[in-house]
């Protein structure tokens, strides 16, 4: 397989999936991948689900650079290219894509679906139900189907309480990420059940509408004064692009950090998590879209699912930094990281 850089990716550079003897009588099948901010490991992991099983698959690249504006362009790309199958990346993507589920828009404008002639597997939707994109997990009985990568926040809630106790948690969310907003509604929800208090802090948008990076620092200031256990870093593209500079920020507050997504922990300095692995996401995305592409899989009876493996992982320089170490029953099935 050709080797890519970055750049061909995000102009969209087309690659074709070497293929082993036993598939090169295969007609080969295309992918158009639609994604927020280039390729993570979730796509590296359905690459090389289809480089070991063998299957011959040409796979586009278009990345928005996290610019929802370009979706109109990239939705006509898709109709003039006329794959095979479109993967979309997100909520945000998925939901200008594939749209809400019909019987659950509100209006005729409330994300209708765009591409509906072909099936969509999307990844990393945090809450497909909840944005409706589907009315349950499971089958959904139109052209999507995909993967999400949240552990359920009951489970979460677990997680968290089997480190320390827990009272109060701060959370931060940008309110023009519909994910984002979701997650945090049911966190308060969860909380309220828990008689756990939850504070949430907003990410105030500049005068273009965008997340504003500058106000972190007073942001992470007002959540550490009110004293909660730690600070709930949940489903937020804005969050994880700034993720080491807001777990920073917090552990000088001494204000410990629990990740809701792989990639905040792994790249940033929170102190725990429970996550979904990013490469097995891919890999069971890749599992559905080889029913689809090879097996005759209908996409509507394929299940709309929740990755089945979660990892707790404990980042062991942070609890030292911060003097905060789990109890020693926890080590028992958690995953301890240094940097």
């Amino acid at each position: 397989m050709p080797c890519l850089s970055r750049r061909d990716l995000l102009t969209g550079s087309v690659a074709a999936i070497a293929l082993p003897a036993r598939a090169q009588t295969v007609e080969s099948k295309t992918v158009f991948m639609v994604l927020w901010r280039g390729e993570t490991n979730v796509e590296r992991g359905f690459r090389a689900y289809f480089e070991e099983s063998g299957w011959p698959l040409d796979i586009t690249v278009r990345s928005l650079e996290r610019d929802r504006g370009r979706l109109p362009e990239v939705i006509a790309e898709i109709r003039e290219a006329d794959p095979d199958l479109v993967y979309t990346f997100g909520t945000t993507i998925t939901l200008g894509v594939a749209g809400r589920d019909p019987g659950m828009m509100e209006s005729v404008d409330d994300y209708p679906p765009q591409i509906t002639d072909r099936p969509i597997v999307f990844t990393m939707v945090s809450q497909p139900v909840r944005s409706r994109i589907v009315k349950n997990f499971g089958p959904s009985g139109r052209n999507v189907t995909g993967v999400s990568p949240i552990v359920p926040l009951k489970t979460q809630f677990d997680a968290m309480r089997a480190y320390m106790p827990v009272d109060r948690i701060a959370t931060i969310y940008t309110p023009t990420e519909q994910n984002s907003v979701l997650a945090t509604e049911q966190l308060a929800d969860l909380g309220k059940h828990f008689n756990i208090r939850i504070d949430q802090y907003p990410v105030p948008l500049d005068s273009e509408g965008h997340p504003d990076p500058e106000s972190l620092p007073d942001i992470i200031s007002a959540a550490a004064e009110t004293g909660p256990q730690f600070l709930y870093l949940g489903p937020d593209s804005f969050i994880t692009q700034y993720a080491r500079l807001v777990t920073g920020l917090a552990n000088e507050h001494r204000l410990p950090s629990f990740a809701a997504i792989e990639n905040v922990l792994t790249d940033s300095d929170a102190l725990y998590g429970l996550v979904a692995p990013y490469r097995k996401i891919g890999e069971l995305a890749a599992a559905k879209a080889e029913s689809i592409l090879f097996s005759g899989g209908d996409v509507s009876r394929i299940p709309v699912e929740i990755l089945p493996e979660f990892s707790y992982l404990i980042r062991a320089d942070v609890a030292r930094e911060l003097e905060i170490y789990p109890k020693l029953s926890l080590l028992d099935y958690a995953e301890t990281l240094e940097p």
